[in-house]
Protein backbone atom coordinates (compact mmCIF):
# COMPACT_ATOMS: atom_id res chain seq x y z
CA UNK A 1 0.00 0.00 0.00
CA UNK A 2 1.69 1.90 0.01
CA UNK A 3 3.29 3.06 -1.06
CA UNK A 4 5.11 4.18 1.31
CA UNK A 5 2.07 3.43 1.42
CA UNK A 6 2.35 5.82 4.47
CA UNK A 7 -0.35 6.83 6.89
CA UNK A 8 -0.40 10.72 6.55
CA UNK A 9 -2.59 13.61 6.52
CA UNK A 10 -2.30 17.30 5.03
CA UNK A 11 -3.51 20.64 5.71
CA UNK A 12 -5.29 23.25 3.03
CA UNK A 13 -8.07 25.11 3.35
CA UNK A 14 -10.20 24.21 0.30
CA UNK A 15 -13.34 24.78 -1.76
CA UNK A 16 -15.25 22.36 -0.08
CA UNK A 17 -14.06 23.42 3.69
CA UNK A 18 -15.82 26.96 2.24
CA UNK A 19 -18.89 25.56 1.63
CA UNK A 20 -19.32 23.83 5.22
CA UNK A 21 -19.06 27.45 6.75
CA UNK A 22 -21.70 28.39 4.25
CA UNK A 23 -23.69 25.38 5.30
CA UNK A 24 -23.11 26.71 8.92
CA UNK A 25 -24.01 29.67 8.39
CA UNK A 26 -27.45 29.34 6.60
CA UNK A 27 -30.62 29.66 8.68
CA UNK A 28 -33.17 27.67 7.21
CA UNK A 29 -32.67 23.44 7.47
CA UNK A 30 -31.63 22.20 4.16
CA UNK A 31 -30.77 18.51 2.66
CA UNK A 32 -27.32 17.65 3.64
CA UNK A 33 -24.69 15.85 1.71
CA UNK A 34 -25.21 12.90 2.94
CA UNK A 35 -29.12 12.99 3.10
CA UNK A 36 -28.88 13.91 -1.05
CA UNK A 37 -26.18 11.06 -1.57
CA UNK A 38 -28.58 8.16 0.02
CA UNK A 39 -31.23 9.60 -2.18
CA UNK A 40 -28.99 9.56 -5.40
CA UNK A 41 -27.51 6.17 -4.26
CA UNK A 42 -23.97 9.05 -4.48
CA UNK A 43 -20.95 7.83 -1.79
CA UNK A 44 -19.06 10.43 -0.36
CA UNK A 45 -15.94 10.06 1.36
CA UNK A 46 -12.67 11.31 2.42
CA UNK A 47 -9.06 11.27 0.59
CA UNK A 48 -5.84 12.10 2.64
CA UNK A 49 -4.63 14.89 0.10
CA UNK A 50 -4.33 15.11 -3.60
CA UNK A 51 -3.70 11.58 -5.68
CA UNK A 52 0.12 11.68 -7.34
CA UNK A 53 -1.77 9.80 -10.29
CA UNK A 54 -4.29 7.61 -11.14
CA UNK A 55 -2.25 5.26 -13.61
CA UNK A 56 -1.79 1.83 -11.80
CA UNK A 57 1.80 1.27 -12.70
CA UNK A 58 3.20 4.50 -10.90
CA UNK A 59 0.81 5.77 -8.05
CA UNK A 60 3.23 6.12 -4.84
CA UNK A 61 1.03 8.02 -2.38
CA UNK A 62 -1.66 7.20 0.41
CA UNK A 63 -4.57 8.99 -1.60
CA UNK A 64 -3.85 6.51 -4.87
CA UNK A 65 -3.81 3.36 -3.22
CA UNK A 66 -7.90 4.31 -2.05
CA UNK A 67 -9.05 5.53 -5.71
CA UNK A 68 -7.27 3.46 -8.21
CA UNK A 69 -8.44 -0.17 -7.15
CA UNK A 70 -12.15 1.73 -7.81
CA UNK A 71 -10.89 2.09 -11.41
CA UNK A 72 -8.63 -1.13 -12.47
CA UNK A 73 -9.26 -4.55 -11.30
CA UNK A 74 -6.26 -7.00 -12.00
CA UNK A 75 -6.78 -11.14 -12.69
CA UNK A 76 -8.07 -11.82 -8.85
CA UNK A 77 -8.93 -8.70 -6.79
CA UNK A 78 -9.24 -8.81 -2.76
CA UNK A 79 -12.61 -9.52 -0.32
CA UNK A 80 -13.26 -6.55 1.24
CA UNK A 81 -13.05 -7.47 4.70
CA UNK A 82 -10.44 -10.41 4.74
CA UNK A 83 -8.35 -9.67 1.50
CA UNK A 84 -8.56 -13.52 0.59
CA UNK A 85 -8.32 -13.75 -3.30
CA UNK A 86 -11.48 -13.68 -5.34
CA UNK A 87 -11.88 -13.82 -8.93
CA UNK A 88 -11.99 -11.10 -10.68
CA UNK A 89 -11.21 -10.60 -14.06
CA UNK A 90 -10.04 -14.32 -14.09
CA UNK A 91 -13.02 -16.50 -13.67
CA UNK A 92 -10.74 -19.76 -12.43
CA UNK A 93 -7.05 -20.19 -12.21
CA UNK A 94 -4.92 -23.08 -11.23
CA UNK A 95 -1.57 -24.16 -10.08
CA UNK A 96 0.96 -27.01 -11.06
CA UNK A 97 2.24 -29.74 -9.26
CA UNK A 98 5.55 -27.74 -8.18
CA UNK A 99 3.43 -25.10 -7.02
CA UNK A 100 5.22 -22.22 -9.30
CA UNK A 101 2.96 -21.83 -12.53
CA UNK A 102 -0.49 -20.54 -12.17
CA UNK A 103 -3.09 -20.83 -14.56
CA UNK A 104 -5.69 -17.99 -15.04
CA UNK A 105 -8.56 -18.30 -17.06
CA UNK A 106 -10.19 -14.64 -18.48
CA UNK A 107 -14.14 -14.41 -18.29
CA UNK A 108 -16.03 -13.92 -21.30
CA UNK A 109 -17.48 -11.02 -19.94
CA UNK A 110 -14.40 -8.76 -19.19
CA UNK A 111 -14.59 -5.56 -20.68
CA UNK A 112 -13.03 -2.33 -20.62
CA UNK A 113 -14.92 0.98 -19.78
CA UNK A 114 -15.19 1.55 -23.51
CA UNK A 115 -16.58 -1.65 -24.25
CA UNK A 116 -13.47 -3.35 -25.71
CA UNK A 117 -13.14 -7.03 -24.69
CA UNK A 118 -10.12 -7.59 -22.06
CA UNK A 119 -7.87 -10.15 -23.42
CA UNK A 120 -4.42 -12.21 -22.29
CA UNK A 121 -2.21 -9.45 -24.44
CA UNK A 122 -3.93 -6.75 -22.12
CA UNK A 123 -2.31 -8.35 -19.16
CA UNK A 124 0.98 -8.91 -21.14
CA UNK A 125 1.39 -5.79 -22.77
CA UNK A 126 0.50 -4.00 -18.94
CA UNK A 127 3.42 -5.84 -17.03
CA UNK A 128 5.77 -5.48 -19.36
CA UNK A 129 5.14 -1.88 -19.09
CA UNK A 130 5.44 -1.98 -15.48
CA UNK A 131 8.73 -3.23 -15.52
CA UNK A 132 10.06 -0.94 -18.28
CA UNK A 133 12.86 0.63 -16.46
CA UNK A 134 12.00 4.47 -18.61
CA UNK A 135 8.93 4.02 -16.90
CA UNK A 136 10.68 3.80 -13.16
CA UNK A 137 7.49 2.16 -11.43
CA UNK A 138 8.34 2.02 -7.69
CA UNK A 139 6.16 -1.36 -7.16
CA UNK A 140 7.68 -3.79 -9.50
CA UNK A 141 9.28 -4.97 -6.19
CA UNK A 142 6.19 -6.92 -5.58
CA UNK A 143 7.24 -8.63 -8.91
CA UNK A 144 10.28 -10.41 -7.86
CA UNK A 145 9.10 -13.71 -7.15
CA UNK A 146 8.35 -14.02 -11.03
CA UNK A 147 11.10 -15.67 -13.17
CA UNK A 148 13.31 -12.77 -14.85
CA UNK A 149 11.24 -10.25 -13.78
CA UNK A 150 14.37 -8.33 -11.58
CA UNK A 151 17.03 -8.65 -14.12
CA UNK A 152 13.89 -6.88 -16.94
CA UNK A 153 13.01 -4.22 -14.70
CA UNK A 154 16.91 -3.76 -13.53
CA UNK A 155 17.76 -3.39 -17.54
CA UNK A 156 19.76 -6.13 -16.99
CA UNK A 157 17.83 -7.75 -19.53
CA UNK A 158 15.87 -6.57 -22.42
CA UNK A 159 14.36 -9.91 -23.77
CA UNK A 160 10.92 -9.82 -22.38
CA UNK A 161 10.68 -13.77 -23.32
CA UNK A 162 12.98 -14.14 -20.33
CA UNK A 163 10.41 -13.48 -18.20
CA UNK A 164 7.87 -15.85 -16.44
CA UNK A 165 4.81 -14.01 -18.45
CA UNK A 166 2.68 -15.69 -21.06
CA UNK A 167 -0.63 -16.12 -23.07
CA UNK A 168 -1.38 -19.19 -24.72
CA UNK A 169 -4.46 -18.17 -26.10
CA UNK A 170 -6.55 -14.65 -25.55
CA UNK A 171 -8.58 -15.59 -22.53
CA UNK A 172 -5.69 -17.59 -20.72
CA UNK A 173 -2.33 -15.81 -18.93
CA UNK A 174 0.59 -17.72 -17.17
CA UNK A 175 2.65 -16.25 -14.28
CA UNK A 176 5.99 -18.70 -13.49
CA UNK A 177 7.70 -17.65 -10.38
CA UNK A 178 10.86 -18.50 -9.23
CA UNK A 179 9.59 -21.01 -6.18
CA UNK A 180 6.56 -21.55 -4.61
CA UNK A 181 5.11 -18.29 -2.86
CA UNK A 182 2.49 -18.82 -0.46
CA UNK A 183 1.33 -15.56 -0.16
CA UNK A 184 1.34 -14.68 -4.01
CA UNK A 185 -2.07 -15.20 -4.49
CA UNK A 186 -2.66 -12.48 -2.26
CA UNK A 187 -0.09 -9.91 -3.40
CA UNK A 188 -1.62 -10.21 -6.78
CA UNK A 189 -5.39 -9.71 -5.24
CA UNK A 190 -4.40 -6.72 -3.45
CA UNK A 191 -1.83 -4.61 -5.38
CA UNK A 192 -2.89 -2.27 -8.27
CA UNK A 193 0.88 -3.08 -9.98
CA UNK A 194 -0.88 -5.93 -11.22
CA UNK A 195 -3.99 -4.10 -13.09
CA UNK A 196 -4.09 -4.17 -16.72
CA UNK A 197 -4.35 -0.67 -18.97
CA UNK A 198 -5.83 -0.23 -22.20
CA UNK A 199 -3.13 -0.01 -24.52
CA UNK A 200 -4.50 2.05 -27.60
CA UNK A 201 -5.66 4.61 -24.83
CA UNK A 202 -2.03 5.10 -24.04
CA UNK A 203 -0.38 5.01 -26.84
CA UNK A 204 -3.05 7.68 -28.18
CA UNK A 205 -1.65 9.94 -25.66
CA UNK A 206 2.39 9.42 -26.42
CA UNK A 207 4.84 7.28 -25.52
CA UNK A 208 3.60 3.95 -23.19
CA UNK A 209 6.70 4.91 -20.40
CA UNK A 210 5.84 8.42 -20.38
CA UNK A 211 4.35 9.32 -16.50
CA UNK A 212 3.04 12.60 -17.84
CA UNK A 213 0.64 11.66 -20.75
CA UNK A 214 -2.27 12.70 -19.19
CA UNK A 215 -4.20 9.78 -20.44
CA UNK A 216 -5.37 8.96 -16.72
CA UNK A 217 -7.30 12.72 -17.65
CA UNK A 218 -11.36 12.16 -17.18
CA UNK A 219 -12.01 13.13 -21.09
CA UNK A 220 -9.48 10.00 -22.23
CA UNK A 221 -9.50 7.55 -19.11
CA UNK A 222 -10.59 4.02 -20.07
CA UNK A 223 -10.37 1.36 -16.78
CA UNK A 224 -11.80 -1.63 -16.44
CA UNK A 225 -13.08 -1.18 -12.35
CA UNK A 226 -16.52 -1.40 -10.78
CA UNK A 227 -16.05 2.60 -11.59
CA UNK A 228 -14.77 5.01 -14.25
CA UNK A 229 -13.38 8.70 -13.92
CA UNK A 230 -15.54 11.57 -14.57
CA UNK A 231 -14.43 14.41 -12.96
CA UNK A 232 -11.22 15.39 -11.28
CA UNK A 233 -10.76 18.85 -10.12
CA UNK A 234 -7.17 19.09 -7.90
CA UNK A 235 -7.43 19.44 -4.57
CA UNK A 236 -11.33 19.58 -4.55
CA UNK A 237 -12.86 16.16 -5.77
CA UNK A 238 -12.22 12.93 -7.59
CA UNK A 239 -15.79 12.16 -8.90
CA UNK A 240 -16.09 8.09 -10.40
CA UNK A 241 -19.47 6.86 -11.93
CA UNK A 242 -20.41 3.21 -12.15
CA UNK A 243 -19.31 1.31 -14.99
CA UNK A 244 -21.92 -0.42 -16.84
CA UNK A 245 -19.39 -2.23 -18.92
CA UNK A 246 -17.98 -4.17 -15.52
CA UNK A 247 -18.12 -7.75 -15.39
CA UNK A 248 -20.24 -7.45 -11.97
CA UNK A 249 -22.10 -4.32 -12.63
CA UNK A 250 -25.56 -5.96 -11.40
CA UNK A 251 -23.60 -5.79 -8.01
CA UNK A 252 -23.15 -2.10 -7.38
CA UNK A 253 -25.71 -0.32 -6.10
CA UNK A 254 -24.43 3.05 -5.84
CA UNK A 255 -24.11 4.89 -8.75
CA UNK A 256 -21.60 7.72 -7.96
CA UNK A 257 -18.53 7.49 -5.77
CA UNK A 258 -16.99 11.22 -4.79
CA UNK A 259 -13.43 11.04 -3.13
CA UNK A 260 -13.14 14.95 -1.47
CA UNK A 261 -9.81 15.87 -1.03
CA UNK A 262 -8.97 16.81 3.03
CA UNK A 263 -5.44 17.96 3.77
CA UNK A 264 -6.13 18.09 8.19
CA UNK A 265 -7.78 15.41 9.83
CA UNK A 266 -9.84 18.14 11.78
CA UNK A 267 -11.83 19.24 8.75
CA UNK A 268 -12.26 15.81 7.79
CA UNK A 269 -14.32 15.23 11.32
CA UNK A 270 -16.09 18.54 11.16
CA UNK A 271 -17.11 17.76 7.69
CA UNK A 272 -18.31 14.25 8.79
CA UNK A 273 -20.57 16.50 11.47
CA UNK A 274 -21.64 17.93 9.55
CA UNK A 275 -23.27 15.32 6.88
CA UNK A 276 -21.19 15.96 4.50
CA UNK A 277 -18.99 12.63 4.17
CA UNK A 278 -20.27 8.78 4.73
CA UNK A 279 -16.97 8.26 5.65
CA UNK A 280 -13.51 9.68 6.96
CA UNK A 281 -10.21 8.45 6.34
CA UNK A 282 -8.99 9.26 9.74
CA UNK A 283 -10.20 10.69 13.30
CA UNK A 284 -7.91 13.58 14.93
CA UNK A 285 -6.38 11.82 18.02
CA UNK A 286 -8.06 14.08 20.73
CA UNK A 287 -11.59 13.43 19.29
CA UNK A 288 -11.25 9.45 19.82
CA UNK A 289 -11.45 9.37 23.32
CA UNK A 290 -15.29 11.24 23.07
CA UNK A 291 -16.14 8.54 20.00
CA UNK A 292 -15.11 5.94 22.67
CA UNK A 293 -17.17 6.54 24.79
CA UNK A 294 -20.84 7.25 22.77
CA UNK A 295 -23.47 5.15 22.11
CA UNK A 296 -23.94 3.90 18.89
CA UNK A 297 -20.62 5.47 17.82
CA UNK A 298 -19.49 6.07 14.38
CA UNK A 299 -15.83 5.34 15.34
CA UNK A 300 -14.14 2.24 13.96
CA UNK A 301 -11.10 0.75 15.40
CA UNK A 302 -8.90 -1.91 13.35
CA UNK A 303 -6.33 -3.81 14.12
CA UNK A 304 -4.31 -2.94 11.14
CA UNK A 305 -0.96 -4.06 10.00
CA UNK A 306 0.40 -0.39 9.72
CA UNK A 307 3.69 0.59 10.55
CA UNK A 308 4.99 4.13 11.19
CA UNK A 309 8.62 4.51 11.11
CA UNK A 310 11.40 7.00 10.23
CA UNK A 311 13.80 7.27 7.34
CA UNK A 312 17.10 7.95 8.10
CA UNK A 313 19.47 9.51 5.22
CA UNK A 314 22.85 7.16 5.66
CA UNK A 315 24.26 9.13 3.25
CA UNK A 316 24.43 12.09 5.53
CA UNK A 317 26.75 13.03 8.27
CA UNK A 318 25.80 12.61 10.94
CA UNK A 319 23.43 10.31 9.94
CA UNK A 320 26.44 8.13 8.33
CA UNK A 321 27.37 6.74 11.63
CA UNK A 322 25.69 3.56 12.81
CA UNK A 323 25.78 4.33 16.30
CA UNK A 324 23.88 7.77 15.95
CA UNK A 325 21.19 6.13 14.39
CA UNK A 326 20.56 4.06 16.94
CA UNK A 327 21.34 6.70 19.70
CA UNK A 328 18.24 8.31 18.35
CA UNK A 329 16.24 4.90 18.33
CA UNK A 330 17.01 3.98 21.33
CA UNK A 331 16.38 7.45 23.40
CA UNK A 332 12.70 7.50 21.73
CA UNK A 333 10.40 6.63 24.95
CA UNK A 334 7.54 4.60 22.68
CA UNK A 335 4.93 3.75 24.89
CA UNK A 336 4.86 7.50 25.89
CA UNK A 337 3.59 8.21 22.32
CA UNK A 338 1.20 5.57 22.35
CA UNK A 339 -0.47 6.46 25.42
CA UNK A 340 0.21 10.37 25.30
CA UNK A 341 0.61 11.18 21.60
CA UNK A 342 -1.73 8.27 19.83
CA UNK A 343 -4.05 8.06 23.03
CA UNK A 344 -3.75 4.17 23.22
CA UNK A 345 -4.40 3.71 18.52
CA UNK A 346 -0.65 2.37 18.78
CA UNK A 347 1.72 0.18 20.31
CA UNK A 348 5.40 0.64 20.76
CA UNK A 349 7.33 -0.22 17.88
CA UNK A 350 10.47 -2.44 18.87
CA UNK A 351 10.72 -4.02 15.46
CA UNK A 352 9.95 -2.87 11.95
CA UNK A 353 7.36 -6.09 11.30
CA UNK A 354 4.45 -5.62 13.01
CA UNK A 355 3.73 -7.82 15.72
CA UNK A 356 0.65 -9.01 14.41
CA UNK A 357 2.25 -10.52 11.13
CA UNK A 358 0.37 -14.05 10.67
CA UNK A 359 3.19 -16.94 11.99
CA UNK A 360 6.03 -14.53 12.55
CA UNK A 361 8.25 -14.47 16.04
CA UNK A 362 6.85 -11.74 18.65
CA UNK A 363 10.34 -11.09 19.88
CA UNK A 364 11.91 -7.54 20.26
CA UNK A 365 15.05 -6.24 18.65
CA UNK A 366 15.80 -3.42 20.83
CA UNK A 367 14.90 -1.40 23.94
CA UNK A 368 14.25 2.53 25.25
CA UNK A 369 17.45 3.01 26.90
CA UNK A 370 18.39 6.49 27.21
CA UNK A 371 21.65 5.65 29.28
CA UNK A 372 22.95 3.24 26.00
CA UNK A 373 21.99 6.29 23.81
CA UNK A 374 24.02 8.84 25.25
CA UNK A 375 26.89 6.83 25.53
CA UNK A 376 26.58 5.99 21.80
CA UNK A 377 26.43 9.31 20.70
CA UNK A 378 29.48 10.51 22.99
CA UNK A 379 31.26 7.64 21.57
CA UNK A 380 30.07 9.05 18.00
CA UNK A 381 31.98 12.06 18.94
CA UNK A 382 29.13 13.89 20.45
CA UNK A 383 29.28 13.82 23.88
CA UNK A 384 26.34 15.37 25.71
CA UNK A 385 25.50 16.57 22.23
CA UNK A 386 28.37 18.66 21.98
CA UNK A 387 29.09 19.53 18.53
CA UNK A 388 26.18 18.18 16.97
CA UNK A 389 24.95 19.49 13.26
CA UNK A 390 22.16 21.03 12.85
CA UNK A 391 19.42 18.35 11.85
CA UNK A 392 16.28 18.04 9.87
CA UNK A 393 13.22 15.82 10.60
CA UNK A 394 11.09 16.09 7.59
CA UNK A 395 7.23 15.43 7.70
CA UNK A 396 4.04 16.53 5.86
CA UNK A 397 1.98 19.31 7.30
CA UNK A 398 -0.72 18.63 9.82
CA UNK A 399 -1.23 15.26 10.26
CA UNK A 400 2.54 14.46 11.81
CA UNK A 401 2.45 17.73 14.06
CA UNK A 402 2.09 16.23 17.56
CA UNK A 403 4.38 13.17 16.69
CA UNK A 404 7.06 15.03 15.15
CA UNK A 405 7.16 17.76 18.16
CA UNK A 406 7.05 14.42 20.79
CA UNK A 407 10.04 13.12 18.60
CA UNK A 408 11.81 16.76 18.72
CA UNK A 409 11.12 17.12 22.32
CA UNK A 410 12.59 13.67 23.10
CA UNK A 411 15.92 13.63 21.48
CA UNK A 412 16.49 17.40 23.38
CA UNK A 413 15.65 15.49 26.82
CA UNK A 414 17.53 12.68 26.21
CA UNK A 415 20.75 13.40 23.89
CA UNK A 416 20.52 17.24 24.56
CA UNK A 417 20.79 17.14 20.30
CA UNK A 418 18.26 20.25 18.37
CA UNK A 419 16.18 18.73 16.05
CA UNK A 420 14.34 21.07 13.60
CA UNK A 421 10.55 20.25 11.92
CA UNK A 422 10.50 20.64 8.67
CA UNK A 423 6.98 20.47 7.19
CA UNK A 424 5.61 19.78 3.43
CA UNK A 425 2.28 19.16 1.60
CA UNK A 426 2.36 15.73 0.79
CA UNK A 427 4.01 15.92 -2.68
CA UNK A 428 6.60 17.85 -1.67
CA UNK A 429 7.32 15.69 1.06
CA UNK A 430 6.87 12.69 -1.21
CA UNK A 431 9.82 14.18 -3.40
CA UNK A 432 11.74 14.79 -1.11
CA UNK A 433 12.03 11.05 0.12
CA UNK A 434 12.34 10.15 -3.79
CA UNK A 435 15.30 12.27 -4.16
CA UNK A 436 16.53 11.22 -0.95
CA UNK A 437 16.74 14.78 0.02
CA UNK A 438 16.69 14.61 3.50
CA UNK A 439 18.07 13.99 7.22
CA UNK A 440 15.19 11.93 9.10
CA UNK A 441 12.18 11.68 7.55
CA UNK A 442 8.50 10.48 8.87
CA UNK A 443 7.10 7.68 6.69
CA UNK A 444 5.00 4.72 7.08
CA UNK A 445 4.12 1.30 5.91
CA UNK A 446 1.02 -0.35 4.88
CA UNK A 447 0.95 -4.22 4.37
CA UNK A 448 0.90 -4.99 0.70
CA UNK A 449 0.03 -8.81 1.76
CA UNK A 450 0.08 -10.71 4.93
CA UNK A 451 3.69 -11.83 4.95
CA UNK A 452 7.11 -9.94 6.85
CA UNK A 453 8.43 -9.76 3.12
CA UNK A 454 6.25 -7.06 2.49
CA UNK A 455 8.07 -4.77 5.23
CA UNK A 456 11.74 -6.34 4.45
CA UNK A 457 11.51 -6.10 0.91
CA UNK A 458 11.64 -2.33 1.30
CA UNK A 459 15.15 -1.78 2.04
CA UNK A 460 16.93 -4.13 0.14
CA UNK A 461 19.63 -2.68 -2.63
CA UNK A 462 17.79 -1.59 -5.54
CA UNK A 463 14.12 -1.06 -3.22
CA UNK A 464 12.13 1.83 -5.12
CA UNK A 465 11.02 2.34 -1.86
CA UNK A 466 14.27 2.15 0.30
CA UNK A 467 14.77 6.10 0.52
CA UNK A 468 17.57 5.33 3.28
CA UNK A 469 20.63 5.11 1.08
CA UNK A 470 21.55 2.28 2.68
CA UNK A 471 23.14 -1.18 1.19
CA UNK A 472 23.93 -4.43 3.37
CA UNK A 473 24.81 -7.86 1.26
CA UNK A 474 24.37 -10.00 4.39
CA UNK A 475 20.42 -8.28 4.51
CA UNK A 476 19.99 -8.86 0.91
CA UNK A 477 21.40 -12.24 0.57
CA UNK A 478 18.96 -12.95 3.97
CA UNK A 479 16.23 -12.25 1.60
CA UNK A 480 17.25 -13.99 -1.35
CA UNK A 481 17.91 -17.53 1.13
CA UNK A 482 14.20 -17.24 2.70
CA UNK A 483 12.58 -16.52 -0.75
CA UNK A 484 14.28 -19.90 -2.11
CA UNK A 485 13.60 -22.06 1.51
CA UNK A 486 11.14 -24.51 1.19
CA UNK A 487 10.15 -25.13 4.71
CA UNK A 488 8.14 -22.36 6.36
CA UNK A 489 9.55 -22.31 9.49
CA UNK A 490 13.20 -22.37 8.24
CA UNK A 491 12.21 -19.38 6.08
CA UNK A 492 10.52 -17.32 8.50
CA UNK A 493 13.40 -17.62 10.96
CA UNK A 494 15.82 -16.50 7.67
CA UNK A 495 13.71 -13.57 7.34
CA UNK A 496 13.58 -12.79 11.74
CA UNK A 497 17.65 -12.80 11.07
CA UNK A 498 17.13 -10.34 8.08
CA UNK A 499 14.84 -7.95 10.61
CA UNK A 500 17.81 -8.41 13.20
CA UNK A 501 20.53 -6.79 10.88
CA UNK A 502 18.08 -4.16 9.49
CA UNK A 503 17.48 -3.05 13.29
CA UNK A 504 21.17 -3.34 14.29
CA UNK A 505 22.45 -0.90 11.39
CA UNK A 506 19.20 1.20 11.81
CA UNK A 507 18.25 2.80 8.64
CA UNK A 508 14.63 2.93 9.99
CA UNK A 509 13.88 3.85 13.01
CA UNK A 510 10.68 2.23 13.81
CA UNK A 511 8.34 4.27 16.22
CA UNK A 512 4.57 2.67 16.61
CA UNK A 513 2.52 -0.03 15.07
CA UNK A 514 -0.69 2.06 14.34
CA UNK A 515 -4.10 0.81 14.46
CA UNK A 516 -6.77 2.63 11.73
CA UNK A 517 -9.23 5.11 12.80
CA UNK A 518 -12.34 6.07 10.62
CA UNK A 519 -15.83 7.07 10.97
CA UNK A 520 -18.45 5.66 9.00
CA UNK A 521 -22.30 7.43 8.89
CA UNK A 522 -24.92 4.19 9.62
CA UNK A 523 -26.47 4.79 5.97
CA UNK A 524 -23.45 3.57 5.06
CA UNK A 525 -23.83 -0.08 5.12
CA UNK A 526 -21.76 -3.29 3.43
CA UNK A 527 -19.03 -1.89 3.95
CA UNK A 528 -15.70 -3.95 6.29
CA UNK A 529 -12.56 -1.74 6.46
CA UNK A 530 -9.88 -4.64 6.73
CA UNK A 531 -6.24 -4.70 7.67
CA UNK A 532 -4.73 -3.28 5.17
CA UNK A 533 -6.37 0.24 4.22
CA UNK A 534 -7.76 -1.49 1.13
CA UNK A 535 -11.43 0.27 0.31
CA UNK A 536 -13.66 -1.51 -1.42
CA UNK A 537 -16.69 1.07 -2.15
CA UNK A 538 -18.06 -1.44 -4.66
CA UNK A 539 -20.04 -2.95 -2.02
CA UNK A 540 -21.78 -0.38 -0.31
CA UNK A 541 -25.30 0.29 0.04
CA UNK A 542 -26.73 3.20 0.91
CA UNK A 543 -30.05 3.61 3.28
CA UNK A 544 -32.33 6.58 3.75
CA UNK A 545 -32.26 7.42 7.56
CA UNK A 546 -35.20 7.51 9.53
Amino acid sequence: MLPQRPIFQRFSFSVFSLSLLLLFSACAPRETRVEEGNRTGTLHVGSPGEPSELDPHIINAPPDFRIVPMLFEGLLKGHSANLTPLPAVAETWELSADRKTYTFHIRANARWSNGDPITSADFIFSWQRALTPALGSQYTFLMTDVVGADDFSAGRSDDFSTVGFAAPDSQTVTITLNHPTPYFLTSLANNAIWSPVHRATIEASGSVTDRSSGWTKPETFVGNGPFVLTDWRPNEIITLAKSETYWEAERVEINELVYHTFDNSSTEELAFRAGQLHRTVWVPTSKIPGYREQQNSPLIEVDALIDRFINVNTARVPFDDTRVRRAFALAIDRASLAEHVYLNTAVPALRIVPTGMPGYPTDSDFEYDPTTARQLLSDAGYPNGANFPAVDLSTEAGGSANLSEALQAQWRTELNVRVNILNSETRVHWNKLNRKDFDLAIGGWTADYPDATTYLDLWKTGSGYNFTNWENLSYDQALVAAAAEPNPTTRLAILRTAEGILMQHMPIIPIVFEKDTLLIHPSMTNFTPNAMDRPDYSTVTLKAQP
